[in-house]
């Protein structure tokens, strides 16, 4: 089953980043929780939090939605802020 979104708690203490904060993500793990983002436009919280199995551990990536601009159009994208680490064999 594939993992699902969550709703991403501000009021806790322990937040997706703080969890994850030593877990740096390649491009494949990026790609697999990107599949899992909701649409943008009907998603109605700030920021998704996409959990990913690796190595037999859930780790919690956090996405912000965020507005771009496209002309007369301002339509919602997900921005992932934390870091990525590409290795020369990723690319």
């Amino acid at each position: 089953m594939p993992p699902s979104p969550q709703r991403s708690p501000r009021d806790s203490s322990r937040s997706p980043r703080s969890e994850s904060s030593k877990f740096i993500p390649n491009m494949a793990q990026l790609q697999q929780a990107i599949k899992d983002l909701p649409d943008p436009e009907l998603w109605s919280e700030m920021t998704c939090v996409i959990s990913i199995l690796i190595e037999k551990k859930q780790k919690l990536l956090e996405f912000t939605r965020k507005r771009i601009n496209r002309g007369e159009h301002r339509p919602y994208r997900w921005v992932y802020e934390g870091r990525v680490l590409i290795r020369k064999r990723d690319s």
